[in-house]
């Protein structure tokens, strides 16, 4: 007996070590299904092509076209997405190619390895192979791509996201596209890269800091890349100073202070109103008026960023609150910092003696209302300031800001790409862009202000409005 039990304990214990040496674990076998399109037990795997054509093995092998590090490649004319597991467990389109789509789970992944049907019930393309994977196999690959993006592969430091962040209020329109235009940004070069990119929706201040806190304590972030914080800029700058990741390009009309964590900010309006000042007072005018709302008196540093540049020179300044005042005074120079719509009712009734020129942030201006103002008063001239490069250089066509801030963003987002797991920003002092303009590292008014764009507006010119109306200035 004692003989019997010896043999059946030793047969169990060999037996046990050859399944354990003839099984792989999981991630041995995603590995293999990734690679080399071998499943369980050495079995080639097959892929059905274009609805009829069946592959086998390293032809269907994942890598082929994905690229070994799952990020995405292909071959001849076909060009495969990003599949790792972080990418597409996140609502953004891979690679930027197409509209956002739903975040991947387990049971949608299966259905786009088996069936070819993706997140948003839509079939992939029929180059993709409907596999003949096991449910096992199946989850194996899933977690190799997992596996694949937190460890990194081969020592390569893993791929971090980057953070939009914008209002869940869609009458926020620009805040809405642009950072739909973010998750699809262009190619400019062969091979350029651009890194994964969640936009987080919030309700309001104390939300998107508990989100952007949340995805930060995860580790898994580079950077914020043009969050929307107008309306709530000194609260958004006295929290992300005490972040570990930087944030770029802020979307703000103000200029904001510098900091390390807050870099390459489009000019601001205080940097705008004083290049537009610097081209006004050049005519020596006796006199300035400044049309101002009870909304524009809430940004008091505006408003005495215009008191400092305005007092010193001597030049007698007429303050209108439009609220308050039933008409405009006759002053051949006029500020003007309220949304132009709102002018165009005080001016209805007046009668302007003198030919004006008016001097108007972008963000304030709106073409359908100097329209109608030129149409009463044919002595207006308009300067209009602009953060940005407004026309195209070779066809001279004007861009919208929405075209602008996505450049400058995508742009910024490439260059988080190439230079993955260091400190880019303090080596960039400034950037500039195929457009022609530049972002500055540290948002110096005197700075920026020599980078705004002062521009004369014909009615000819095709203008969009510079910001959304529900912003009224902000």
């Amino acid at each position: 007996m004692p003989r019997l039990i010896l043999f059946t304990t030793l047969l169990f214990g060999i037996g046990g070590l050859l399944s354990s040496m003839a099984a792989p674990s999981e991630s041995e076998l995603g590995k293999s299904i990734f690679e080399h399109g071998v499943g369980r037990d050495g079995r080639e795997i097959g892929g059905r092509i274009h609805g009829q054509l069946v592959l086998r093995g390293q032809a269907v092998a994942c890598g082929s076209c994905h690229g070994r590090d799952a990020r995405g490649g292909g071959e001849a004319f076909i060009r495969a997405p990003d599949i790792r597991w972080h990418t597409l467990s996140k609502s953004f389109a891979p690679r930027r190619i197409g509209e956002p789509r739903p975040a991947y789970n387990q049971s949608t992944f299966a259905r786009a390895i088996h069936q070819g049907i993706d997140s948003n019930n839509m079939a992939l393309d029929p180059v993709m192979p409907r596999f003949d994977l096991t449910q096992d196999e199946t989850e194996a690959l899933r977690q190799f791509l997992s596996l694949d993006v937190e460890r990194g592969r081969d020592g390569e430091t893993p791929t971090k996201a980057v953070l939009g962040l914008v209002p869940a209020a869609h009458s926020q329109r620009f805040a809405q596209e642009l950072g739909n235009r973010l998750k699809t940004c262009p190619s400019t070069s062969t091979g350029e890269r651009f890194p994964p990119l969640e936009v987080l929706e919030y309700e309001n201040p104390a939300d998107a800091f508990a989100k952007v806190e949340a995805k930060i304590a995860e580790e898994r972030v580079s950077s914020i890349v043009a969050p929307y914080i107008a309306g709530w800029e000194t609260q958004y700058v006295t929290r992300a100073r005490t972040w570990p990741i930087p944030t770029v390009l802020p979307v703000s009309p103000l200029d904001l202070p510098a900091h390390p964590n807050i870099s390459f900010a489009l000019p601001g309006l205080a940097s705008q109103v004083g290049a537009l000042l610097d081209r006004g007072l050049a005519r020596r005018p006796h006199a300035v008026t400044v049309v101002m709302s009870q909304r524009t008196l809430q940004l008091q540093d505006l408003v005495q960023f215009v008191r400092t540049e305005l007092g010193p020179r001597h030049i007698h300044v007429d303050e209108v609150i439009l609220e308050r005042a039933a008409a405009v005074s006759q002053n051949p120079l006029w500020l003007v910092l309220v949304p132009l719509d709102k002018l165009v009712t005080t001016l209805r009734d007046a009668r302007l003696r003198n030919k004006v020129t008016a001097l108007i942030p972008a963000m304030f201006f709106d073409p359908e209302a100097a329209q109608q103002i030129q149409q009463r008063f044919s002595g207006m001239t308009w300067l209009i300031a602009y953060p940005y490069q407004p026309k195209v250089t070779k066809s001279g066509r004007w861009r919208t800001p929405m075209e602008a801030w996505s450049e400058a963003g995508c742009a910024l987002m490439a260059m988080i790409a190439e230079h993955t797991g260091q400190d880019w920003v303090s080596n960039h002092p400034s950037i500039t862009l195929r457009s022609g303009m530049t972002l500055l590292r540290v948002p110096e008014v005197l700075h920026q202000r020599q980078q705004v764009i002062v521009e004369k507006w014909e009615p000819d010119n095709v203008l969009e409005r510079r910001v959304p109306k529900k912003s009224d200035g902000r």
